[in-house]
């Protein structure tokens, strides 16, 4: 079990963030295996297939993309934290690491030691929506009616201790409000909002963009610090009464604790470039991700920065991790 009492000083944990004292050589040497903790189709699984096919150029070895699903993304992350050190096995990450690290869940590897942060690939928002039907034209009015009813208006999530529950929690925190919780698993909560059984959801925005388009649902805010380029006349939840407000999930790629520095140094490289690039950056853009560039030390910073934050969250809510 991950105590709670780890995340002060993640970032010097990882091990990647000391050098290696040889430099590999020959590397890559064969096909570089990329696993995506998730099914395929989604957020994590476009950007996987993205970075495979600009490493698959640029490195001249193949990089194929293996789906591995279950455990919340912890059975994909624990068969990359069990192999070998050496570049040739990565991991499509979430901010859900972080979460997972901060709210102690129980995992079959140790998240600070077994893997080891490449480089970040890029970070999307969810969106606040509401029924087409809802009398809520805005967050304030949402602000307004949660604090008239305390704990009657609903918000769905796949989930305890999901990002969006999270989110969800840390809009609650930030205006002194309680909504009640309406956890799903594999029966989508979009559905119930669009039904009306539900009040309010903060979705992934390439799952509530057809319905955001076709009128079905209504946009209120993103949660990001800036507006989406594809919502441009969507606010942000800071912009409309909650200054400070700032939820994402950022997409990254870990490697193995013990991989040599000078291995993840060139893929943060390859990595970084790829993501740069225009027609990498539209291809993210058009599947509701905005592109990251940062550092090993830098992406090991951000996870540190979760961490602790959404750690405040998990508390202030007293939200339990299974």
């Amino acid at each position: 079990m991950i105590s709670r009492r780890r995340f002060v000083g993640v970032a010097v944990a990882f091990p990647a963030l000391r050098p290696a004292f040889a430099l590999a050589q020959g590397y890559p040497s064969r096909t570089i295996r990329i696993v995506v903790p998730w099914a395929a189709g989604g957020l994590v699984d476009t950007a996987g297939r993205i970075v495979a096919d600009a490493l698959g150029k640029s490195l001249g070895q193949s990089a194929v993309v293996e789906n591995v699903p279950g455990v919340a993304g912890n059975l994909g992350a624990d068969q990359v934290a069990r192999a070998a050190p050496d570049g040739h096995t990565l991991l499509m990450g979430t901010s859900s690491i972080a979460i997972d690290v901060a709210g102690g869940r129980r995992v079959p590897f140790d998240p600070l030691k077994d893997l080891v942060p490449v480089a970040l690939v890029a970070d999307t928002n969810n969106v606040v929506i509401v029924p087409a039907a809802s009398p809520f034209k805005s967050v304030a009015d949402l602000i307004a009616a949660a604090k008239a009813k305390p704990g009657e208006l609903s918000f769905g999530t796949p989930g305890i201790g999901s990002p969006s529950h999270l989110f969800s929690e840390l809009f609650a925190q930030s205006a002194g409000l309680k909504m009640l919780h309406v956890p799903y698993s594999r029966t989508p909560a979009l559905n119930d909002l669009i039904g009306g059984r539900l009040s309010v959801m903060f979705a992934t925005i390439p799952a509530a963009m057809p319905q955001i388009r076709s009128g079905t649902v209504r946009a209120l805010a993103v949660t990001g610090s800036t507006r989406f380029p594809t919502l441009p006349d969507v606010p942000t939840v800071a912009e409309s009464g909650l200054p400070g407000y700032d939820a994402g999930q950022w997409v990254g790629v870990f490697a193995p604790g013990g991989t040599p520095a000078d291995i993840l140094q060139r893929l943060n490289v390859e990595i970084t470039k790829a993501t740069k690039t225009p027609a990498v950056a539209q291809q993210l853009q058009e599947r509701g991700m905005i592109p990251l560039a940062a550092t090993p030390a830098e992406f090991a910073k951000r996870f540190a920065d979760d961490v602790r934050k959404w750690g405040v969250v998990i508390r202030a809510s007293d939200i339990k991790l299974e």
